[in-house]
């Protein structure tokens, strides 16, 4: 399922969306590592990864910093630093991260964070039960702490109404990009009888915000425009998720009117002939935005020719240079192109000379 619902019709416009740079660090120390045993060590089973899960349920969305990354770049463009098991930690990085609380940055570390350094919110460890419930239950416990903790000083630029929709965003100029996952699960019983993996999704609802003054809402896996409210700068999404589903939605400026398609009206075998299509908004001009699309090039006797398949079309506008074989079939050819936001397509027809 998915695959076939995201993975191949908007894999090649979501390898040309680039992360929403993040104003929310967590750092993970290589001198904690090596000098206070921390780390996770890429099994995310120990206190690291739990406060990892904690920003994720907390509704933020970390970026991953290391001490090297501070020693070069500093903390500038970060509002909030969190320092899970940071015991040990080189002068360099205390000195910056001093820096970053004296104009007005916001840390948040637990209780073996290094001595040199004084949280403003203060976030407790604790060991992961075996039983998933529990772990789980412990989790959004923490989050929903933080998340208190932080609303004086802090809002995230994405909110969901409930910790079992995790969101993500992504940004390309003046269009997000809002990825939204269902975590709500139980015990079944393929493994969750021994009570360590709760494998079974469960439905939800959810109202998704997003802190922009407005925008057009789609919904790039079921391919249509969402209802969507705005108010006091925020523009608001509610959604029901059956089990283990997923949401991508492409919130941008413009309305999508329609598509259009620039190509020429014939052509002989081996010539290369240049197709343009557009997804345009109600003036007429290109979405500033990354729309998925699919394009299907179809001979006389309608099979598919090369060229087609699913493209990202940057900035609304994707175009093929698609070249006609010495022994490509004779007669009417059609393109036929459709976006997957809000699901219109069009048709351009080609005749191809004998």
């Amino acid at each position: 399922r998915l695959v076939e619902s995201v993975v191949r019709p908007l894999g090649p416009s979501l390898v040309q969306i680039p992360d929403r740079k993040s104003n929310v660090a967590f750092l993970e120390s290589f001198a904690s590592q090596m000098f206070a045993r921390r780390g996770t060590y890429g099994w995310n089973t120990n206190w690291e990864g739990d406060a990892f899960l904690i920003l994720r349920y907390a509704g933020l969305q970390p970026q991953v910093v290391y001490d090297e990354t501070i020693q070069r770049d500093g903390l500038d463009g970060f509002r909030v630093l969190v320092m899970p098991a940071c015991d040990v930690l080189p002068e360099s990085v205390v000195s910056a991260v001093q820096k970053f609380q004296e104009a007005g940055g916001i840390v948040v570390g637990d209780e073996f964070l290094c001595p040199a350094i004084t949280p403003d919110i203060t976030l407790r460890s604790h060991v992961r039960p075996k039983a998933a419930d529990r772990a789980r239950q412990l989790n959004l416990e923490a989050a929903a702490g933080l998340t208190a903790d932080l609303a004086p000083h802090y809002r995230p630029y994405v909110t969901s109404s409930t910790p079992n929709v995790v969101t993500r965003v992504r940004n390309y100029r003046s269009t997000d990009y809002l990825f939204a996952v269902n975590d709500l699960r139980e015990f079944g019983d393929y493994v969750g009888h021994h009570g360590l993996v709760m494998e079974n999704g469960l439905p939800t609802d959810a109202q998704l915000t997003v802190s922009r003054p407005a925008a057009h809402v789609y919904d790039l896996v079921a391919h249509r425009k969402v209802d969507a409210t705005s108010q006091d700068g925020r523009v608001t999404v509610t959604e029901s998720f059956g089990p283990c589903e997923g949401r991508v939605f492409m919130l941008c400026n413009q309305a999508i009117a329609g598509v259009t398609i620039a190509a020429p009206a014939s052509a002989s075998p081996g010539d290369e002939v240049k197709l343009s299509i557009s997804v345009v908004d109600g003036n007429g001009k290109p979405l500033e935005a990354i729309v998925p699309i699919h394009i299907r090039l179809l001979d006389p006797t309608g099979r598919e020719a090369e060229f087609s398949g699913f493209y990202g079309a940057e900035n609304g506008t994707v175009t093929i240079n698609a070249a006609l074989a010495e022994n490509d079939t004779p007669g009417l050819w059609r393109l036929q192109a459709r976006e997957l936001a809000s699901g219109q397509s069009a048709n351009a027809y080609l005749r191809l000379a004998p």
